[in-house]
């Protein structure tokens, strides 16, 4: 069967304009973006989904980026500007939260605009365009769209900004320059990360001047002004540390050869988060642009592609080797339509180059029958990238191993589709076709197990979300204590709004932003900043059991307890190391503050059917060891000395395990009874 040449114009039924198909496209990406978002009860991709509505909320209520009413350096500031006005509609973070995620839907469905004129640029037709655009908004990474990240903004601006730069390099028009330099700024802006961005499309301007560096300044010097002054200036006058904020320091521990590791590894997955069918002919497309360029636009295309994707793979593998130890396919994806329009330039040519492209396609069949993803999709590899959410989620509908083979074999197929596609036994539209249901379906996926994880959490919360401020106590310090939980704080100081201060009470920092250590006197009094703290106190309790005095709890939620202020708080008595549920971690320390004396008294279980459990407890001049036997019942008491703060240390050599903790005996009651 002889292929159809989607590329040539005579194949495009006109019968709707670009524009009819182009909204249809945006409708639908919306409707089911919005339709997912909707099932998504809770943020937990954090501290990002944290820090921008933060900052969103700052610019709203004062006009400054302030995260805990302090000022925040932090470089992508676009996004927070962008929902800011969602917080002047309402100040109810339960609508604000859903605001943020329709007018993230709007943003990223608008990607589909600059993809499709891109097509239109380098010549190909409104078909290909048409399933360019498509394919751009079935991305899995679509279910950014949910979240309060960035991505969602920084997507139709980078896409934006390369088609602009190749209207620049192909003309350099006052107007093609202006616009070039705007949405490159604002892709910067939404994401620092893509500072790659303009350095592609001037690499791109310059290969094309043939190394003539004169020429391209001459060409170009308005966009370069554009973009180099306003930068240089905010650097010179506020230093890098206030303009890059957390990425003014990045880490400089560099392995060559892990670095190409992660570089092949994300390289795999970008191939997946593609459609996979359409990569062996983008890459075809990409070598006939770069070496046989029929229009300056087209080699202008090719090398912004190249240099972006090369850049964009350093990056992810840098922060994958020094950092997160897992794909960042939050970085890449945007590369994904770039990859579909240089397949429209290899449909464009022709089908060329059969062998070559087959043996590409041979070779991702071998790369999907020796590499199975399920392995990538355990533990946190799977956290930045919604393919292996989407995999994940398979494999939890059918088994691991069912569904590591399923993928192996859709894998598979998509590879022979490739070839027979590239010896034109198939229609080319075949693998747009199929690229994009792949999408559609990994999107899906991703979307199930987005959901399925922020309900998870959604049950940690308490039922009424706003507990705090509806109890009305004007403003409370969120107390952290050994042991708390970040993501916990995280979400009590993101549905409260009253919650404006972070005090650290031996538990370290929970992101790089303002917070307060506690220091304690020997009565207990809390000391913020060297002053007695007389707020309302919201205490975590997850890990470590608090007892204050001159205070009245006035609400009890999950692993939250909320005080009303009587007098001075002091802390009488905290048990770092004893959980909620009244388990002992395998090691821990009870905290006694009295100026009188006291006793201190623990009774100690342990469950039936579980292991013997040795401990030993320590303080100034005593030592008790004991054995707690399964379903035993024991009362220890220890006289507490008067005087200030006394400590009494604990620990077992014979650690069990619950769930992801690592714990001892259970400890029923930790009482002090002062004299």
């Amino acid at each position: 069967m002889a292929a159809v040449d989607v590329a040539s114009p005579r194949a495009d039924p006109h019968v709707f304009p670009g524009w009819v198909w182009l909204s249809g496209i945006m409708l639908a990406s919306f409707a089911g973006r919005f339709l997912a978002a909707a099932s998504r009860p809770a943020p937990y991709y954090l501290p990002d989904e944290y820090i921008y509505p933060s900052l969103a909320r700052g610019f709203a209520e004062h006009g400054r980026p302030l995260i805990r009413g302090v000022g925040a350096h932090f470089p992508a500031l676009l996004d927070p500007i962008v929902t800011a006005p969602v917080w002047l509609v309402t100040s109810d973070p339960v609508t604000a939260f859903r605001l943020t995620q329709g007018l993230h839907a709007v943003l990223f469905s608008l990607a589909a605009i600059p993809a499709y004129l891109l097509c239109r640029r380098l010549g190909l037709s409104l078909w290909v365009g048409v399933a360019v655009a498509a394919l751009t908004v079935a991305v899995p990474d679509g279910v950014y769209s949910s979240t309060m990240l960035a991505e969602p903004l920084a997507y139709p601006l980078v896409l934006a900004a390369v088609y602009a730069g190749v209207c620049m390099v192909s003309e350099p028009t006052k107007r093609a320059q202006l616009a070039f330099a705007v949405f490159s700024a604002l892709a910067v802006a939404a994401r620092i990360q893509y500072a790659i961005v303009p350095l592609a499309v001037l690499v791109a301007e310059l290969v094309a001047d043939r190394g003539r560096l004169h020429r391209s300044i001459r060409r170009i010097w308005v966009a370069l002004v554009l973009l180099l002054g306003p930068p240089v200036t905010l650097l010179v006058m506020l230093g890098s540390n206030r303009v890059l904020g957390v990425y003014a320091h990045p880490s400089s521990a560099i392995d060559p050869g892990a670095i190409l590791h992660w570089i092949g590894l994300e390289g795999m997955l970008l191939t997946y988060a593609g459609g996979w069918v359409i990569v062996p002919g983008a890459l075809a497309g990409l070598a006939l642009a770069l070496f046989r360029s029929l229009r300056r636009a087209e080699l202008a295309f090719a090398i912004t592609t190249v240099v972006l994707a090369c850049g964009l793979l350093l990056e992810s593998a840098q922060v994958a080797h020094t950092d997160s130890q897992r794909f960042q396919e939050r970085y890449l994806f945007t590369l994904v339509p770039l990859l579909a329009t240089a397949f429209g330039l290899y449909l464009k040519r022709g089908l060329p180059w059969r062998v070559p492209v087959g043996l590409l396609s041979a070779a991702l069949l071998l790369v999907a029958a020796r590499v199975p993803l399920s392995g990538y999709a355990a533990a946190h590899n799977k956290d930045d990238s919604p393919t292996l959410w989407a995999v994940l989620r398979l494999e939890g509908l059918v088994s691991v191993g069912n569904g590591a083979l399923a993928v192996a074999l859709v894998a598979a197929a998509l590879s022979i589709l490739a070839a027979l596609v590239a010896f034109r036994r198939l229609p080319a539209s075949l693998a747009f076709v199929a690229a994009i249901v792949a999408c559609c379906s990994l999107s899906a996926g991703a979307s199930a197990f987005d959901s399925r994880t922020s309900q998870s959490l959604r049950g940690t919360l308490p039922a009424d979300l706003r507990w705090v401020d509806h109890a009305h106590l004007g403003d409370v310090d969120l107390l952290a204590p050994p042991r708390a939980r970040k993501e916990q704080s995280w979400e009590q100081l993101f549905w409260n709004t009253s919650v404006k201060r972070l005090l650290l009470l031996g538990s370290p920092p929970i992101d790089r932003f303002d917070a307060k250590v506690v220091q304690v006197r020997g009565d207990g009094t809390l000391l913020v900043d060297g002053h007695p703290d007389r707020k309302p106190l919201l205490v975590q309790t997850y890990g470590s059991t608090v007892q204050l005095t001159s205070v009245r709890r006035v609400r009890h939620q999950l692993i939250f307890d909320l005080y009303r202020p009587t007098g001075t708080p002091r802390l009488r008595l905290v048990a770092a190391g004893r959980y909620a549920d009244d388990w002992l971690a395998p090691r821990g320390v009870i905290t006694v503050w009295t100026k009188t004396g006291g006793t201190l008294e623990l009774v100690l279980a342990q469950q039936a059917g579980t292991q013997v459990t040795p401990m030993r407890f320590t303080a100034r001049g005593a030592v008790r060891t004991l054995r707690v036997h399964p379903g035993q019942r024991l009362t220890l008491s220890f006289q507490v000395p008067a005087g200030g703060a006394w400590n009494l240390h604990f620990r077992t050599t014979r650690p069990g395990y619950l769930g992801d903790r690592a714990v001892s005996v259970i400890a029923k009651r930790v009482t002090f009874r002062p004299r």
